[in-house]
């Protein structure tokens, strides 16, 4: 940046690490700044690797609650795991591998909050200890296990930056499937998201009526085959079981870069 060019400090974003398990010490925090600032949603984190350890028997209707993008979605920084978070860290609280991809989802598709990717998440992270080199045999083990990339991490990115726009309809009605709707603007399509983390879940969402008669697929393919939207614009859209679908319009653009790396 030129030395000479004036900064309008008032639209620079700026955001806090205060890792603290609780909305209210959060507050408190973010009041006593005094100005809007941005803060990591630590309790998001912490309500993530509860529903990733609890599996079925976690409510995901509870997911938002105590969190600062809830209360305060202009001041958070939503956030799955982090550095300190990791296998082997001293905040170690790592979200379990199947859960992962749903919380991402929850973050990159839903329009509250500002999404922070972990570099682990998308790229692995921590020590190989299965590989040997020649005359080696422990092998290097000198740090913590290695955990893999999220599975297609980079296409639920990618859909955020293709389809996540408009307004939101929320089907946030089970505590096993929850649904959501991004209508989508003049320029870019929507999406409808399913969420499971039980069994195969369903879940009847409105698309539109000026939608009706398109055919709509899973950008992710986890989840086979076309769903049509009906004359009302209503249809049922499904998730595997504890997995999640990402469903638009079959020929919408860019579907063509979803499965590479």
């Amino acid at each position: 940046m030129r030395a000479d060019k004036e900064v309008d400090r008032s639209k620079m974003f700026a955001v806090g690490e205060f890792w603290k398990d609780s909305l209210e010490d959060l507050e408190e925090y973010l009041d006593a700044l005094g100005t809007q600032f941005s803060v990591f949603d630590a309790p998001l984190h912490y309500n993530f690797k509860e529903a990733g350890d609890r599996g079925a028997e976690y409510d995901l209707r509870a997911i938002w609650d105590g969190t600062v993008v809830q209360k305060r979605p202009i001041d958070a920084v939503t956030l799955v795991d982090n550095h300190d978070t990791q296998v082997g860290q001293a905040l170690e609280s790592w979200v379990s591998a199947a859960f992962k991809p749903l919380a991402y989802a929850m973050i990159l598709l839903r329009p509250s909050g500002y999404p922070c990717i972990f570099w682990g998440d998308l790229y692995g992270t921590g020590t190989d200890t299965t590989s040997k080199g020649e005359g080696d045999s422990e092998g290097d083990s000198n740090g913590p296990e290695r955990q893999q990339p999220v599975s297609q991490l980079e296409d639920l990115i990618r859909a955020r930056k293709l389809y996540a726009y408009g307004d939101l309809r929320d089907y946030w009605d089970h505590m096993n499937c929850v649904g959501w709707v991004r209508t989508g603007d003049e320029k870019r399509p929507g999406c409808a998201v399913v969420i499971s983390n039980g069994d195969e879940g369903f879940k009847r969402m409105e698309i539109g009526k000026e939608h009706a008669g398109e055919a709509w697929t899973d950008v992710l393919g986890w989840s086979e085959g076309e769903i049509v939207i009906g004359e009302d614009g209503w249809a049922e859209f499904r998730s595997p079981a504890m997995s999640v679908s990402v469903w638009v319009v079959k020929d919408a653009h860019g579907r063509e870069e979803f499965g590479k790396r």
